[in-house]
């Protein structure tokens, strides 16, 4: 875990003249008119052969928007090694049958990749394109490859940051669908820097994916891409807070909502995306929502596709986090309480003539529970944070400071080069966006007949530590030797994956560098003014993960 200080300059004697619990101001403004990235969606991955098949029911529960159900606007899937097959079909066309997007990455294409491969790989992508397109399963994007800086230590494809740049130039827009660049396993700038520094390559991309296995928060920024990508995407389209743990523990649960709100703020990531929907860390455990899988829905439940983030205090005290989204004709506010305690917080919504939300909680003893009204004067609005919570404030009706553009339709480009629509000024006509609620899935497409038998990818070692993972018939097993991480790792893990419909899998994960999540920071406003004075004012401390 990792912290940051940042000087907060406060006279002594003022401290004193504080009542307690009241020494920072607890306040957030929401500015609706300052628009930043465009909300592709959230969602996570269904990999049918390794970890079994999601069923009719939690295909229900993963994508469709009622009540109880989560709302996931993404899947990710695999690109078969061989020759397409159809073990993921009924998912594929589950989600995009409630309004989701699926895309998709190869993984196994062992061994080191050359330039004289790339027809026959070229093929092979388009190959899958057109055969899941056959399956009405239309493809939104297709990766170059699954983790190429972690290939050759876990058993799969391994490609230089050079070669990903090249068959990204040579092939972008000859795949069936759009080229995902190749996506990292621990957001490693030095594959995305060469696409970015050449303006034939960065005219061609549209998609930047990556995982942040290991990856510190401070490093989710990428002031390259900001300044260089207008108009393209940035995907996290894996990742796990860890695989120890069983969902439903907490708080170590709202270390999801903590990542997500992190990968939004710091990142600005487009679209966010978790590991196994269903797993016993997962979204997903023994055919009900987990209260991980709660977590993430603050987020996919109600900030919709076609959605923007915009700005908002990121911080307003310690422990305490805000994003802020606007479509339409809503604003969601979802606000992240890692505190032991309760919180009180005012949110001013600066343009908004909203005069009330409606507000949904996570906690120990609420799993998206709706706590009522919340009421709205003059676009502010005061909450107390349930303790080790996660809040989301909906309010819809009409609002100023710019209406959404429309970022595009689901399975097109969303104008030229990638292009993801933009924010019309205060008073621009609204864009279309694709918000509001989602139905349940109709018909939930086909019945699950169990996981086929597909083989797994033999075994390897390398930082991402011991991942063993089985599937109907196959099986697949990484051995690694534990990762050292510049974040807060997450120690010695062990995965015990929980049952899946192909049986029951074993994972272990040992050395992963992943973030370590949900504990509780230290709640300084409790403590008296003196001490406030002394030591709590002259730096304040936020978590920065």
């Amino acid at each position: 875990m990792k912290y940051s200080r940042r000087k907060f300059e406060v006279p002594l004697a003022a401290a004193l003249l504080l009542p307690c619990g009241s020494a920072f101001a607890q306040s957030a403004t929401v500015t609706l008119s300052s628009a930043k990235q465009y909300i592709r969606g959230f969602g996570g991955m269904n990999h049918a052969a390794w970890a079994g098949d999601l069923t009719a029911a939690e295909r229900t529960l993963a994508f469709g928007n009622a009540d109880g159900q989560m709302g996931l606007s993404a899947l990710r899937i695999p690109v078969t090694d061989g020759s397409p097959d159809s073990v993921n079909v009924a998912t594929a066309k589950a989600a995009i049958a409630a309004g989701a997007i699926v895309f998709a990455t190869p993984w196994n294409a062992a061994g080191a990749m050359s330039a004289a491969q790339f027809p026959s790989y070229a093929t092979h992508l388009t190959n899958f394109v057109s055969y899941m397109k056959n399956q009405s399963v239309d493809l939104y994007a297709i990766g170059v490859q699954n983790e190429p800086d972690y290939g050759a230590q876990a058993g799969w494809g391994s490609w230089t940051a050079a070669l990903c740049h090249d068959f990204l130039l040579s092939y972008a827009g000859s795949v069936g669908t759009k080229l995902m660049s190749c996506e990292s396993f621990s957001y490693a700038k030095s594959y995305y820097d060469p696409i970015l520094n050449d303006s034939a390559a960065l005219a061609k991309a549209t998609i930047f994916g990556t995982h942040l296995y290991g990856t510190a928060v401070g490093s989710y920024a990428y002031p390259l891409f900001d300044s260089k990508a207008t108009g393209k995407e940035r995907w996290m389209t894996e990742h796990y807070t860890d695989s120890t743990t069983d969902a439903n523990s907490w708080p170590n649960a709202l270390g999801v909502a903590s990542e997500i709100h992190n990968a939004m703020v710091t990142g600005q990531f487009n679209l966010y995306t978790w590991w196994y929907i269903k797993r016993s860390y997962g979204f997903i455990n023994n055919g009900a929502v987990t209260k991980r899988g709660w977590c993430i829905a603050h987020w996919s439940k109600f900030v919709r596709p076609g959605f923007y983030r915009v700005d908002a205090t990121a911080a307003p005290t310690a422990g305490v986090s805000v994003s802020a989204y606007k479509g339409d004709t809503s604003v969601v506010i979802v606000v992240v309480n890692t505190n032991t305690s309760s919180k009180p917080l005012t949110v001013t919504v600066d343009g908004s003539s909203i005069s009330s939300f409606t507000r949904y909680t996570t906690s120990s003893t609420k799993s998206m529970a709706n706590d009522g009204k919340v009421t709205a004067s003059n676009g502010s609005l005061s909450v107390t944070l349930d303790a080790s919570s996660v809040t989301t404030l909906l309010g819809t009706g009409a609002s100023s400071g710019g209406t959404v553009g429309a970022g595009g339709a689901v399975g097109s480009m969303g104008g030229a080069g990638g292009s993801t629509g933009g924010v019309s000024g205060s008073t621009g006509a609204a864009g279309g966006s694709t918000g509001g609620t989602v139905g349940s899935v109709a018909g939930a497409a086909g019945t699950q007949n169990g996981a086929g038998s597909g083989a797994g990818g033999g075994s390897s070692d390398g930082l991402g530590g011991q991942n063993t993972e089985q599937g109907g018939g196959g099986a697949s097993t990484t051995n690694g030797a534990s990762g050292a991480g510049t974040a807060a790792t997450a120690g010695s893990l062990t995965d015990s994956g929980g049952s899946a419909a192909a049986g029951t899998p074993t994972d272990t994960q040992s050395g992963c560098t992943c973030q370590a999540v949900g504990i509780a920071r230290p709640d300084w406003s409790s403590f008296s003014p003196l001490l406030l004075g002394l030591v709590g004012l002259v730096s304040r401390r936020r978590r920065s993960r």
